[in-house]
């Protein structure tokens, strides 16, 4: 099979009589990006009710491998168990001690330290020590309360919703970059989280454009192109853009350089780009032929969110007795810190009730397709859907409202 000489072949026609490049963009309102009723919209229908990537199985191959998410107020348990890997509310059945703390790890029982309980690798109950009950105790009814939850391409995706729309259908033109990068084959060789003092769909913003590299990311601005770039207009519950790589350079790092072969599959023009993917609400990702990057952006609080950073690699490079990875993340992890200390700044900007939206360059498309998309998510009346965590009512992650 040829490969195919650039991403555009294998995606939809792309035009450029977007209604957009005619005026380009205006910005949102002060309660957009920092009220605290807007917030509450956006827990209770995109984060309640939307599937949400939450990790890449590269994290849990193993049985017992597990790893924990906080999502608003709630926590999340990812856990290899026979049947593969399932998502469960991180909360012991007897009286909602938090069941595991750390991010990640492996184990083949989970202790609950309040009481004793036990709960095996696939959610169920094994013991109650230190606590009695008679006859009307089931310990069948009493294990782990499971969320729904789906692969694809590598990513672990749950909702806390049973009218979630379709999964396939939101993701749309996604497969073709999973498919060409080899997402579900790649190795998680690193993870950071980082919190972060802004309202969460300012790191969505600043993690799609590139305007602000020369003047906050010189190392970046050295190695990539923010004038040779482009906005995509994709199928699906999905943004993107892409962007090159200098000429003398082969890899976005510290050094610009590497040995690591390209992803054969990866087309020739795109050899020599970075191919930003945002899945909406919130994770983005940055394909290059060398290695993935994975960048979620949680929020806590409308004033507050965590990033989570994953960067992936060939298996036919991490197996190399060479391998290393440290200039890659070198990068990114200066960079990241440079982004959130704009992005703070700029929530600072924006909570000032007297701050007025600003008009957008035509190459901040994406910035505008993100705030679009969850001013339609959101807009209109209560109409009675399960809130998110944070949310202020019947909660998803509260054990008691799912259990019911």
């Amino acid at each position: 099979m040829t490969r195919a000489s650039s991403m555009f072949q294998l995606i939809s026609e792309q035009t450029e009589q977007r209604p957009y490049f005619e005026t380009g963009g205006i910005g949102r309102s002060h309660e957009f990006y920092t009220g605290e009723e807007q917030f509450r919209r956006e827990m209770a229908r995109i984060y309640g009710r939307r599937w949400l990537p939450v990790d890449h199985v590269s994290r849990l191959k193993e049985k017992g491998a597990y790893s924990t998410l906080n999502i608003g107020t709630g926590s999340v348990l990812l856990l290899h168990g026979d049947n593969g890997v399932q998502a469960y509310h991180n909360y012991c059945r007897h009286r909602g001690y938090k069941l595991v703390e750390e991010a990640s790890g492996k184990r083949q029982s989970l202790v609950c330290l309040y009481h004793c309980w036990v709960y095996d690798r696939n959610g169920k109950l094994k013991s109650y020590n230190g606590t009695y009950f008679d006859h009307f105790f089931d310990k069948e009814k009493n294990g782990l309360l499971p969320i729904r939850t789906e692969i694809r391409y590598g990513v672990v995706f749950i909702t806390f919703s049973d009218d979630a729309p379709d999964l396939d259908e939101s993701l749309g033109e996604f497969g073709e970059f999973a498919r060409v990068y080899e997402l579900a084959d790649l190795e998680c060789v690193q993870a950071k989280d980082y919190p972060v003092a802004s309202n969460w769909k300012l790191v969505a913003h600043n993690v799609n454009e590139s305007l602000h590299f020369p003047t906050a990311h010189k190392d970046l601005h050295r190695i990539t192109d923010f004038d040779d770039a482009g906005t995509y207009d994709l199928k699906g519950d999905i943004v993107g853009a892409w962007q090159s790589i200098r000429s003398g350079f082969n890899s976005v790092s510290m050094t610009g350089r590497s040995g690591r072969a390209p992803m054969p599959l990866v087309p020739e023009a795109d050899r020599q780009r970075i191919n930003w993917i945002t899945i909406l609400p919130n994770l983005l990702f940055g394909f290059t032929s060398d290695y993935v990057m994975m960048q979620w952006v949680w929020p806590e609080s409308p004033g507050t969110c965590f990033v989570r950073h994953f960067w992936l690699f060939h298996p036919s490079e991490t197996v190399k007795d060479d391998f290393s990875h440290e200039a890659v993340f070198a990068l990114w992890d200066k960079a990241n810190y440079e982004d959130w200390e704009m992005c703070e700044r700029t929530h600072r900007g924006l909570s000032n009730p007297l701050w007025r939206p600003g008009q957008l360059s035509l190459d901040e498309e994406v910035v505008s397709q993100i705030d679009a998309w969850v001013a339609a998510e959101t807009a209109g009346p209560e109409d009675g859907r399960a809130a998110a965590p944070g949310a202020g009512s019947a909660l998803p992650l509260d054990p008691a409202a799912a259990e019911g």
